[in-house]
């Protein structure tokens, strides 16, 4: 939202509480709503233009779809054609952007998925798969629910159907054309349509266990969501399937990490130097894990073998320096970082840095402590994986 005096937090909060207000009005009157779609149209724009006068053009377009959606899934002639297609064209007259009845038209088709006609709602979806990957999602997943159908009806389970196999051209469709898991809906969290999009990688995953497409979507889309038991599930997959895909085992090690198991870490490591024997890699993980437990022999073992494969010596500096720290070790610190910026003057800004969270982190301030801590192991692991990961 641009031309406003007010924050951009305060503008948002605003727009949302209105939102709701006409979420509310909605639920109690959609009868009288259902008769008078150009007066009700009219009367959300009439709200929008008198609270918010300078409103991007974007933000107007997704308030309407979410209003949009509201009335088609609160109404009971949501499953009407007619009446859709009256929503769409009442809505559409007042959007801004260039493709007016692409959001409509995709929350007309999720409306028709959540009432069960599903073949009704793909000619919606289909025009949009390209769009939003949870459009893609949902039309993959009408003809998977379709194939249901047929073989109940056929009754044959030994080779896959007419719509299965749309089905399984949509989940591939999907891996080859969406880069983002992210969604522009603003019904985006809907639990319906992540039960979808959860059911539908889970099939993709059967139906192709070779192709780890669709565990790198499952693994992104459950980061995005923290959604902690779906991102322990396809790391499971990942490492029973693509157990030498160092890429998996990485978000293997960091999801042990965070979850403080370093039992788990630590059989990531091993499974590390088993696919990649001959790299640094490997023996970085271990140095990052001895970090975090500050146990000088682990910390040292893992050093020693990094010497021998040839680490990065401003690497080798720089978990040095961050064993001492994370050990407390005060003195030995800043006797590190002034002998690195010695040995490497270009690393002098970022050495600089690194002093100012050392005071954070050795100080007795445990909140401070906490968030300099952070912030310095994110800032060294990106410094770490730039100089040793390939790309």
């Amino acid at each position: 939202m641009r031309g406003e005096t007010l924050s951009e937090a305060v503008q948002y909060e605003r727009i949302e509480m209105l939102k709701l207000d006409f979420f509310e009005y909605i639920q109690k009157n959609h009868h009288k709503i259902d008769e008078k779609l150009p007066v009700f149209y009219g009367y959300v724009i009439s709200a929008l233009d008198s609270s918010f006068p300078h409103l991007d053009s974007r933000d107007l377009d997704t308030f309407l779809d979410a209003i949009s959606f509201k009335i088609l899934e609160t109404s009971p002639r949501a499953a009407d054609a007619g009446f859709v297609e009256s929503v769409i064209e009442n809505a559409a007259r007042f959007k801004k952007g260039k493709k007016p009845k692409a959001g409509l038209e995709i929350a007309a088709g999720f409306r028709m998925v959540k009432a069960g006609e599903f073949a009704h709602a793909i000619p919606y979806l289909r025009k949009y798969r390209s769009h939003d990957i949870m459009a893609h999602m949902t039309l993959a997943y009408c003809y998977y629910v379709l194939s249901l159908h047929e073989v109940a009806r056929l009754g044959d389970t030994k080779t896959p159907g007419e719509m299965e196999l749309r089905a399984r051209e949509q989940m591939l469709e999907i891996a080859r054309t969406h880069r983002s898991i992210k969604t522009a809906l603003p019904y985006g969290t809907d639990p319906a349509l992540l039960r979808i999009f959860w059911l539908m990688i889970t099939c993709a995953t059967e139906w192709f266990p070779s192709n780890p497409a669709f565990i790198k979507i499952g693994l992104e889309k459950a980061k995005a969501d923290h959604n902690h038991e779906m991102r322990n599930e396809m790391l499971k997959i990942a490492r029973n399937r693509f157990f030498d895909d160092m890429g998996f085992l990485r978000e293997a090690f960091h999801f042990a990490i965070e979850e403080g198991n370093g039992s788990e870490a630590a059989g990531v490591v091993k499974q590390m130097r088993q696919q990649a024997p001959d790299s640094s890699e490997p023996v970085y993980y271990g140095m990052l894990l001895a970090l975090r437990t500050t146990k000088r022999s682990g910390y040292h073992t893992f050093r020693k073998q990094a010497e021998e494969k040839r680490m990065p010596p401003d690497v080798l500096g720089l978990l040095d320096l961050s064993f001492s720290l994370f050990s407390g070790l005060e003195k030995d610190v800043y006797t590190r970082i002034r002998i690195m910026r010695d040995t490497y003057p270009s690393l002098d800004h970022y050495l600089t840095l690194i002093n100012y969270l050392s005071h954070d982190i050795l100080s007795e301030e445990e909140t401070r402590g906490k968030k300099a801590k952070k912030a310095y192991l994110d800032s060294m692991e990106a410094y770490c994986r730039r100089r040793l990961l390939p790309g």
